[in-house]
């Protein structure tokens, strides 16, 4: 990795559009860029990002992306007023960050298994220089690709999973009861509170 390949990976950017453009396949791809967190933050780690997300330059901006960035304001990860439009940039402002396990854009969760496992090299990488305190997976199906067999849990930690040193948690899914929801967004608030200070 060249000197300037390691500082585009670690720069944190600034508010606005994170919208970017990738050679993916031989073709140059536009798609979001990731948003690296701040050490001992945490690292929120989607699918891939939908077409309308790339459209509008920000993260998780279609019907269960939004509802995404609702749960972290229910989990006072974000404050409770937070503009979905642009709730990545108040992520990065309170030190997290975001990124996906596959860049190429797609409507739906079409990609094989083939195609997110190929993003797990890059995903450790990415941990391993951003040292986050932990790394929390927006879907089930990501999680299962990065730990490399089918999960028990619904939400909370995952037993025996690490990326890079740090522990791996996963969301409640888009579509999980609400007494889970609530339970699983309880276990994130604490474990947002739980980070340390001193290096944030």
């Amino acid at each position: 990795m060249t000197q300037d390949e390691l500082q585009a990976l670690t720069r944190r950017p600034a508010p606005g559009t994170h919208r970017t453009r990738i050679v993916v396949g031989g073709l140059p791809t536009d798609t979001l860029a990731d948003l690296p967190p701040l050490r001992d933050r945490l690292l929120f780690v989607g699918l891939n990002p939908s077409p309308v997300s790339v459209e509008a330059g920000h993260y998780h901006q279609g019907r269960l992306g939004r509802t995404f960035w609702r749960r972290l304001m229910l989990a006072h990860v974000l404050p409770a007023a937070t503009p979905i439009e642009t709730a990545d940039d108040a992520l990065m402002a309170a030190g997290h960050g975001i990124t996906d396990l596959l860049k190429l854009p797609t409507p739906r969760d079409e990609a094989t298994d083939a195609q997110l496992t190929a993003g797990v090299g890059p995903l450790w990488q990415k941990i391993a220089l951003w040292r986050p305190a932990a790394v929390v997976f927006v879907y089930k199906r990501a999680a299962s690709v990065c730990a490399g067999r089918p999960l028990r849990e619904s939400w909370g930690q995952l037993s025996g999973v690490a990326l890079g040193g740090r522990p791996c948690f996963l969301m409640p899914g888009p579509y999980a009861p609400v007494a889970e929801v609530d339970e699983g967004l309880n276990f994130l608030r604490n474990l947002a509170a739980a980070l340390p200070v001193d290096r944030a």
